[in-house]
This record gives C-alpha cells, sequence and structure tokens, in this order.
C-alpha cells in the first residue's frame, strides 16, 4: 500500500502534498517553551513572577514595577499576595522608617528568585538545542 501525504493548502489556496515522512513544513518555525514551579495545588511561579520581583527590587515600587510590565497595581498585588501565601514567607518588605519607603526583596525572596533562575537557565538551552535536533531534519 503506497503511503498518501496529507494535501495541504500554500498561503495561495494551492493545493500541495506534504513531504514524505512528515508534516507541512512551515516557513518559519519558532520555540516557546514555560516552566513553572507550582507552589500547593494552584499557585504557580514562573518568569512573569520573578520579572515583577526584580523590577520591584530595582525600582523600590511595586506600583512602578507593575506599570513597567503593563500591568494594574491591583493585579501585581494580588499576584504577590497569592504567591505569599502560598509560599509561606513573605517576598517583599518594606525598609525601615518613614511610611513611605522602597520595597525590597526579603532574603527568603531573594533566595527563592534566585533558586528559580538556577533551575531555569539550563532548561532553556537544553530545549533550543533538542528544537533544533529534531526540527533541523524536517
Amino acid at each position: 500500500m503506497a503511503y498518501d501525504a496529507p494535501v495541504t493548502r500554500s498561503a495561495h489556496g494551492r493545493r500541495r502534498r506534504s513531504p514524505r515522512g512528515g508534516f507541512p513544513r512551515p516557513r518559519r518555525l519558532g520555540l516557546r517553551a514555560k516552566f513553572w514551579v507550582t507552589l500547593g495545588p494552584r499557585t504557580l511561579f514562573g518568569d512573569g513572577k520573578a520579572e515583577l520581583l526584580g523590577h520591584v527590587e530595582r525600582l523600590g515600587s511595586l506600583r512602578r514595577a507593575a506599570l513597567r510590565m503593563g500591568m494594574s497595581y491591583r493585579y501585581a498585588w494580588g499576584l504577590l499576595r497569592e504567591l505569599e501565601r502560598a509560599a509561606g514567607f513573605a517576598f517583599l518588605a518594606r525598609g525601615a522608617g518613614k511610611k513611605r519607603t522602597r520595597l525590597r526583596l526579603t532574603d527568603e525572596g531573594r533566595a527563592f528568585v534566585a533558586a528559580y533562575r538556577s533551575f531555569r537557565a539550563p532548561l532553556e538551552a537544553l530545549v533550543v538545542r533538542r528544537f533544533k535536533r529534531i526540527f533541523r531534519s524536517r
């Protein structure tokens, strides 16, 4: 029995057959991978929360960090409140003294973010290498 390659349509609507042995080759094949650390059954910690905490550390303000990321202060505050409840420790603390002082990462928060980044960095390289190896020949 002969192999019938699936029929696809080109960008201009013309019929074409896929190459033998697989799927039609897209013009631009990209990769996006997401990794999360779970804290309890519902709370995820990933690149977005790590980035938000990094902005808070640099800018000293949750409001400014939220604006930098294009989210509302209320949304960012809710994310961090949920994160702290699930983790069981505070990620952010105010400096001692005045009422309006800079926010900073706690020692526990800084250690957690550093551990996540250490976990995440080699995974990205591994996924990219595997993607290239598998899709290069197709």
